[in-house]
């Protein structure tokens, strides 16, 4: 969600000197999880090519996004299907659960940090898994780190030290091949069911593995460059992947960005 809000800020049309035109656009969907019980991705990211307003090509790129969790915490905070049914009732919290939330709480981060939502060999790991088999559409990870490692955090946090983190972003998010990700993992000798760590992930923070892209290199680069993703072809009504990914309700996906580039006509 803070991913598809940043961007929602840069929605009006840019046009450049070239008369080339760049135009950004976000739309949550949000809703349940699609294929079987999973879902494969939370963002989907189409690239669409014109040429004076006509469609030339297009490319789709799936991403799955799990967080690195803090050493203090052993199992992941999943939604529990309760959540869905009680609504905007959850922001009511009961009075022992209120206390327990708000009490004061460290938060390190290492290389030893594990992404406890990502379950090696579990039900999700292998939907997408077969899912880039069948439909023959790369899936790639979006794994959301803190800015260094190791870091640390306190909550409540104090109002008089909220200030913003001016430090550089030495990690950060970082977008990893679902298929590199499972020979990685398969290397290390993961258990099944395990969650991986940040060090078998990515390697140390000292040499990071050089498969574990920046987004906006990914993006950029990768995807717009034609090195990632998935072609797609110019109408959704012949092109079935592309019909699948973003014109069907149950679709994989619960947020989209587009971007167009529209080429002048010269």
């Amino acid at each position: 969600m803070t991913l598809i809000e940043q961007l929602s800020q840069y929605a009006a049309p840019f046009r450049f000197s070239s008369n080339w035109l760049v135009r950004l656009e976000t739309h949550y969907l949000g809703g349940p999880r699609y294929w079987g019980a999973w879902e494969i991705a939370d963002v989907g990211i189409l690239v669409v090519f014109r040429r004076n307003g006509v469609v030339e090509r297009t490319k789709i790129a799936l991403l799955q996004s799990k967080r690195l969790y803090p050493i203090e915490a052993e199992a992941p905070a999943e939604d529990h299907p309760t959540d869905y049914e009680l609504g905007f009732g959850r922001l009511l919290q009961a009075e022992q659960e209120f206390k327990s939330t708000v009490q004061r709480r460290n938060f390190t981060f290492s290389d030893q940090s594990r992404y406890r939502a990502l379950e090696y060999k579990g039900e999700q790991y292998k939907a997408i898994l077969n899912y880039i088999v069948e439909q023959k559409i790369p899936v790639h990870y979006l794994l959301h780190n803190p800015l260094r490692l190791p870091s640390r955090a306190t909550l409540p946090v104090e109002a008089a030290k909220n200030t913003a983190d001016s430090g550089s972003c030495e990690i950060g998010c970082r977008v990893v091949s679902a298929e590199v990700l499972d020979s990685r993992l398969n290397v290390v000798k993961l258990k099944k069911f395990e969650n991986p760590s940040f060090a078998q992930v990515a390697g140390t923070t000292e040499t990071l593995d050089t498969a574990c892209w920046r987004p906006e290199y990914f993006v950029a680069d990768l995807v717009i460059g034609c090195q990632e993703g998935y072609r797609g072809g110019i109408n959704p009504m012949q092109d079935s992947k592309l019909f699948i990914v973003f014109s069907r309700r149950s679709g994989p996906i619960s947020a989209a960005i587009s971007i167009t580039i529209d080429a002048s006509a010269g």
